[in-house]
């Protein structure tokens, strides 16, 4: 029973679409904005720049990190429990009931989950590669496609958590997580 709470607790905390609330107080729809119309920081960013942006990006972050940190800390969970837990914000992000199913893209929660799982580890690789997406983007006038981007870094992900940690839990967390932050990319060719 404190699984399917814990799960629960971690899917709502993931579907408050924050850069949407915080785009209203603004007095705009972030789901206007940018090629894929979905409610996360960086159509936040372009809605109303680093004023909208920021606070949509730390929330999203946080929605992630702090409940998956406060139930892995506070329980001793299955395996299949602490990948579902853990998992449960990106779902949530993506699939949030509160905008008919039709979240972000689960990037920033990611990073908030694995954040909330380990200190350093993966936040810092995942932080490097999309840091070194975005110089490269600049550095070429913006050709460098963000889909692929996003794709490759899933795949690291899944990588060099295995090849890190020899964890199971953690190496079905990514993958699980790779697969969905790929098909997020990929939502108008799926459906979802």
């Amino acid at each position: 029973m404190v699984n399917i709470i814990l799960f629960l607790l971690c899917f709502w905390c993931g579907a408050v679409p924050f850069s949407y609330l915080i785009g209203l107080l603004f007095g705009k729809d972030v789901r206007d904005f940018g090629q894929d119309h979905n409610p996360g920081p960086t159509n936040s960013f372009k809605a109303g720049g680093a004023a909208l942006g920021i606070p949509s990006l730390v929330l999203d972050f946080l929605k992630g990190a702090i409940p998956v940190f406060m139930s892995t800390s506070t329980y001793d969970l299955s395996p299949v429990a602490f990948v579902l837990v853990c998992i449960a914000p990106v779902v949530g992000h993506m699939f949030t009931p509160l905008l008919n199913f039709k979240g972000g893209k689960g990037i920033t929660t990611t990073f908030g989950i694995w954040s909330g799982l380990m200190l350093w580890e993966v936040p810092v690789f995942l932080g490097s590669f999309f840091t070194l997406s975005v110089i490269l983007k600049h550095f070429s006038k913006g050709s460098t496609n963000d889909k692929l981007t996003v794709v490759i870094a899933s795949l690291m992900l899944t990588l060099v958590v295995f090849l890190t940690f020899h964890n199971h839990k953690l190496f079905a967390l990514a993958v699980i997580n790779s697969i969905l932050l790929i098909a997020a990319q990929f939502r108008e060719v799926f459906g979802i």
